[in-house]
């Protein structure tokens, strides 16, 4: 794990300098929110936690700071201290807090593995973080978590934790060790043994459009500055709560649910069965969910769920979407079931939130913005040198720099720095023109990458060499088209050569379950060419099949 971690870049003193005397940074951690909420505010709810649609537990935070101290000594038993990665691949449960929190007591780093993603993925990031811990459930929504974990292959996994029943599969069982078993009683953690502020603390998996998954590092400082890009515009306090329906293991509910909740001290709401937009509202009204971020797919469905069955939603005061641009539409809806102005919110793994638009803003106007930075996010508007001809002026590539900018790519220290030039500036990949009040509008994307409606990207190259090995495709490029059910986001298509018959799309599925693709990763349909279009290089040229596409949308699969 030394050696990854020596791939990232620290801080130079003169930046650390720069950004603590900002304010940016600071010299205290997330370890220390928790310690100052339990002793100022002990019985107010930290986190509440949802089963199945059932309350699971609420956690205190006094009781979240005794069970990171048992946690912490589970963790110390086992011989998991500094340097060491811990892998989460769990849904949405109450104990993910305080699991995240007790790494940084011993030092180590988390490495986090989505729900969606299945026994490749899950290889892939064991393998690429070189975790020495995993935990998951044993099920969740039909899926047999405990067996994919159990044949991973990674050599430096040496614990396999399964909450719920770990027998199956002959794993440690989380209830007996970490929650029954009294570690703090046992282990007394060296204060010194905690991950400072500029420490990697994160490493969060992210699809690569030009070669294998990234690995993404952040400090408790790159987080902190991300928090705040949200927490300061829209005035997030101690009396908030706040509910993000997405995966916990992605930046965004990472940040502004886990971390968020607790740098104020407020509540985090967190539901496992993370599309039922039914209960999602259930609980908006039921805790008096204050703050609520989901991506434009999840609020076309909460809008309707609404309209279905309206709830007593009135304690809302903030609704943010973010990962696809908010139509004019989306916006009238949510104003209609909701009472409340939507805003939109620009960010990436590699930064979090960079833009953010403000209740000052216009009304409507995340239907023309992504909003603007914070002060310790610059961005930048570059020349796209290749930039298609017919594209409107104004546009360009999107760089970006700043606080909450991450560490790099563990492991892959050129591929980041080939995306950093000398000055600094980040290339997002994303394409930007100015929204004339200081911020940007999201035109499209350079990369190729499909990002779906519920925020799940595609990484495109990844999947093709994984269809590739079908017998009857001779070549492949995944290629996204518009999505009709949430306008801005896409579903994918696979153009296929073929030899012989060509394949059916319950083919392609077939193949991709059995070499272990998660579903969300599918085609949702597919498409025959006798050759693909390519250029003098030959390198294919997608645009002209992505065209042919959006001329011609059909139905999902």
């Amino acid at each position: 794990m030394a050696a990854l971690l020596e791939t990232l870049e620290a801080p130079s003193p003169e930046r650390l300098a720069e950004y603590r005397a900002e304010g940016w940074w600071r010299e205290s951690t997330f370890l220390d929110d928790l310690a100052r909420a339990s002793r100022e505010r002990p019985g107010h709810p930290a986190v509440i936690g949802y089963l199945d649609g059932a309350h699971e537990r609420t956690l205190t935070y006094a009781e979240l700071a005794a069970t990171v101290d048992r946690f912490a000594g589970a963790f110390t038993e086992l011989g998991v201290g500094r340097g060491d990665v811990v892998a989460l691949y769990l849904p949405n449960r109450w104990m993910f807090t305080p699991l995240l929190l007790a790494c940084h007591r011993v030092g180590a780093v988390v490495a986090t593995v989505g729900p969606p993603l299945a026994d490749w993925e899950l290889n892939l990031v064991l393998e690429a973080t070189s975790a020495k811990l995993c935990v998951t459930v044993d099920t969740f929504e039909g899926i047999d978590y405990a067996a994919r974990l159990a044949a991973a292959t990674s050599a430096a996994l040496e614990h396999r934790v399964v909450v719920g029943n770990a027998s199956a599969t002959g794993a440690m069982s989380f209830g007996e060790f970490f929650l029954d078993t009294p570690w703090e009683e046992r282990h007394t953690i060296d204060p010194s043994a905690a991950l400072g502020p500029t420490e990697p603390a994160l490493l969060l998996s992210s699809s690569g459009t030009t070669g294998p998954m990234k690995t993404i590092a952040h400090s408790q400082d790159t987080v902190y500055s991300s928090v705040r890009a949200v927490s300061v515009p829209h005035g997030i306090t101690a009396d908030d709560v706040i509910a993000i329906p997405h995966y916990a293991t992605h930046m965004a509910a990472l940040s502004y649910s886990n971390y968020m909740a607790l740098l104020v001290g407020g509540t985090c709401v967190m539901q496992d069965t993370n599309t039922d937009m039914n209960l999602l509202l259930d609980l908006v009204a039921r805790h008096g969910v204050s703050w609520l971020y989901a991506a434009p797919g999840y609020l076309v469905n909460a809008c309707a769920a609404q309209q279905e069955k309206p709830r007593e939603t009135g304690t809302l005061r903030h609704i943010v979407s973010g990962s696809a641009p908010i139509q004019p539409q989306l916006i009238d809806d949510v104003r209609g079931a909701f009472g409340v102005e939507p805003h939109a919110l620009w960010g990436m793994t590699e930064n979090g939130a960079v833009t953010i638009t403000r209740p000052d803003d216009p009304p409507g106007w995340a239907a023309h913005s992504d909003g603007s930075p914070v002060p310790w996010m610059e961005i930048r508007i570059a020349e796209d040198p290749e930039a298609d001809p017919d594209a409107p002026d104004g546009v360009g590539r999107l760089l970006v720099r700043g606080a909450s900018q991450c560490l790099g790519y563990a492991g892959q220290r050129e591929t980041y720095e080939a995306s950093v030039d000398a000055d600094g500036w980040f290339d997002t990949g994303d394409l930007a023109k100015d929204d004339g009040r200081g911020g940007i509008r999201i035109t499209g994307r350079r990369v190729d990458l499909i990002i779906r409606s519920n925020a799940i990207k595609i990484p495109t190259l990844a999947i093709e060499a994984v269809l590739l090995r079908h017998p009857k495709i001779t070549e492949v490029v995944l290629v996204g088209y518009p999505d009709p059910a949430v306008p801005g986001t896409e579903l994918a298509c696979a153009v296929v050569v073929f030899e012989g018959e060509p394949p059916t799309l319950e083919e392609l599925h077939e193949h991709l379950e059995k070499e272990g693709v998660a579903r969300v990763m599918w085609p949702d349909r597919v498409q025959f060419v006798w050759q693909l279009p390519k250029n003098s290089l030959g390198k294919v040229i997608r645009q002209p099949l992505r065209e042919r596409l959006e001329t011609a949308p059909v139905p999902r699969a």
